[in-house]
């Protein structure tokens, strides 16, 4: 099995960052303070970069119903870390939020894509992505 990278979406399925959910927890089974995510040890605390501070702003966004700042983080995302997955990430969760589920179908097929072809990514998280894209296909099937 790989390794979960700490920006990949964390396998518990919370919808968060591996590093925002369970990667403290799994670092403290872990003796030394530290955990393997995409090849590399990383420290349980480690600082907030602004893409993370951006990728989990729209979370709370989300959560306060304000869709179009949400909108408006994902792009600058998009715009300002093109090779990261989180605007394409984030933008599906707006759109799946919001109940457009065909958006969401297609963001979350460009960010399992995106992680494909970077190929840095866990399966795990590939596959996240992927059952993304079957639920909201399923919820469109349905209305």
């Amino acid at each position: 099995m790989e390794s979960i990278g700490r920006n990949d979406p964390c396998p518990c399925r919370s919808g968060r960052k591996y590093k925002k959910c369970c990667l403290e927890a799994d670092a403290r089974r872990n003796p030394n303070g530290l955990t393997q995510g995409s090849g590399k040890a990383v420290p349980v605390r480690a600082v907030l970069t602004e893409l993370d501070t951006l990728s989990n702003r729209v979370c709370g966004l989300i959560d306060r119903g304000d869709f179009e700042e949400a909108e408006a983080v994902c792009y600058r995302l998009q715009i300002q870390y093109p090779d990261h997955v989180d605007g394409f990430w984030r933008l599906a969760a707006v759109y799946e939020a919001k109940g457009n589920r065909s958006a969401a179908a297609e963001l979350y097929q460009k960010a399992a894509d995106h992680m494909r072809h970077r190929g840095d990514f866990a399966e795990e998280s590939i596959a996240y992505m992927i059952e993304s894209v079957e639920r909201m296909e399923a919820e469109c099937g349905e209305n």
